[in-house]
């Protein structure tokens, strides 16, 4: 055994060489394997904390900002309106409601349209006037509501009734009431809210009309 080691030696060596190599690729390999399942680890957990700042990011961006709503929207007013001067009469319908915002931060208002009109399909309504309060005052505090805004339209053909009130003749078509109000708030903007109520004859009040988010929404 001493013999052949002293003379094939440098074949032991070259055996034992290899064998060491072979051992240190496939510690190489493993520690490769090591990292990658470690990467992709980290990588997940990466996501998970990306997506977890995300969603709070949104939860607060949805409590931390403005909501506007518009309610309290009255019945139907008819005012008979008379000119003596040139003997002529007319009806005007209106009615009345209330805008607040009921978010944690201020609203402002940055345009509305609102329409009392009478159709089969609720018309887009029109741009508010200069003079209407929210456009003289366009900024909401949380809170705040602005009450007894007001919008009208002539209509002459109106039955009038003294003793059990005046009725409105819409005959195929119905009275709908339409606002939308866009505003932003301090951190964000491209606020919508829309609310659509049609005039339900019966029981002579506004209810609200079950047309889908193009009429009923808030984002």
């Amino acid at each position: 055994m001493l013999s052949w080691f002293t003379k094939d030696a440098s074949g032991f060596f070259t055996s034992l060489q290899f064998a060491v190599a072979t051992v240190q690729a496939a510690l190489f390999f493993y520690q490769l394997r090591l990292i990658r399942l470690s990467l992709e680890d980290a990588k997940v957990a990466s996501e998970a904390v990306t997506r977890q700042a995300r969603v709070a990011e949104d939860n607060l961006t949805k409590i931390e900002r403005p909501y506007v709503f518009v309610f309290n929207v009255s019945p139907l007013k008819i005012v008979r309106r008379e000119d003596w001067e040139n003997g002529t009469e007319g009806v005007r319908l209106s009615v009345a409601y209330s805008v607040a915002n009921y978010g944690k931060l201020p609203a402002v208002i940055e345009a509305m349209q609102v329409s009392l009109s009478v159709h089969t399909e609720p018309p887009a309504p029109v741009n508010y006037d200069h003079n209407h309060p929210l456009a003289i005052s366009a900024v909401l505090v949380p809170g705040e509501p602005r009450n007894d805004l007001d919008e009208g339209l002539a209509w002459n053909d109106v039955e009038l009734d003294d003793y059990e009130g005046d009725r409105p003749d819409f005959g195929d078509m119905h009275l709908f009431f339409w606002v939308i109000i866009r505003y932003r708030g301090t951190f964000t903007s491209g606020h919508t809210t829309r609310a659509c109520w049609r005039y339900d004859e019966r029981t002579r009040r506004f209810v609200e009309f079950n047309g889908g988010p193009e009429y009923n929404s808030q984002s």
